[in-house]
């Protein structure tokens, strides 16, 4: 379980290994991972980052810009990256 964490400044803010099972991710901040999402520019890195089969990991609640194979609350001002 990885719960009520605030995560910034990362290259990935979560990141759950393919390995992972049965796994809860619940009520995390994760925003601003990298760090260029607070200026302009482009870059890979994701704020929660999800290599788990489907089924294996749960999401609940969290709030990030950007996200791939996981759902997340939209922070103010971002947009997710498609899953």
């Amino acid at each position: 379980m990885i719960e009520e964490n605030t995560v910034t400044a990362n290259t990935t803010g979560i990141f759950v290994g393919a390995g992972a099972r049965s796994t809860l991710i619940r009520s995390n901040t994760v925003v601003g991972n990298p760090a260029i999402q607070a200026g302009s520019g482009v870059s890979q890195a994701v704020d929660i980052l999800n290599l788990t089969p489907a089924g294996q990991t749960t999401f609940e609640r969290n709030v990030c810009i950007t996200a791939s194979n996981a759902p997340c609350s939209v922070a103010t001002g971002g947009r997710p990256r498609p899953q």
